[in-house]
């Protein structure tokens, strides 16, 4: 439950403001704790809990040094990495990947087709238009597409 409420405001804060808040990232690691603590939160050893958060973080930080990657994206990995485990982590990331280049590819596609005269930009930065959605600028919410993995992949394990 605690991690269905991490991806449902992720997939919103991300796609709305491309923001993952650390106050959301908090809530839901100390929510874990608290779970964990009551006994409630058993199907997943804590040991395999921190292997999963370490791996995300392991994974995504080089990237983000790169600059290829925001930092909320780094940081909602590596907190779904101690819902979901190692394994939990791979289905998040092949999911969030794909959705990922899906976007990447409408958001090329997009550009291809905008006509480069500075009144389109004006209106484009100057209200919510279907394709601003898809903007290379603004880049890919990545948090949110790694959400929905989690939330396949905790679909698939219930």
């Amino acid at each position: 439950m605690i991690a269905a409420l991490l991806c449902a405001a992720t997939l919103y804060t991300d796609l709305a403001h491309r923001r993952v808040p650390n106050t959301l990232l908090a809530a839901a690691v100390l929510a874990l704790g608290l779970a964990l603590l009551a006994g409630q939160a058993t199907e997943l050893a804590l040991a395999t809990r921190l292997i999963g958060a370490g791996l995300g973080l392991a994974v995504t930080l080089p990237v983000h040094a790169l600059g290829r990657m925001a930092a909320g994206d780094v940081k909602f990995l590596t907190v779904a990495g101690l819902f979901t485990g190692p394994q939990g982590l791979v289905v998040a990331w092949v999911v969030g990947s794909l959705l990922g280049l899906v976007h990447a590819l409408l958001a090329l596609a997009l550009d291809r087709r905008a006509p480069a005269t500075s009144q389109a930009i004006d209106y484009q930065e100057s209200g919510p238009i279907p394709t601003a959605q898809f903007s290379r600028a603004r880049g890919i919410p990545y948090a949110a597409y790694l959400a929905v993995g989690v939330l396949a992949w905790t679909a698939a394990c219930q």
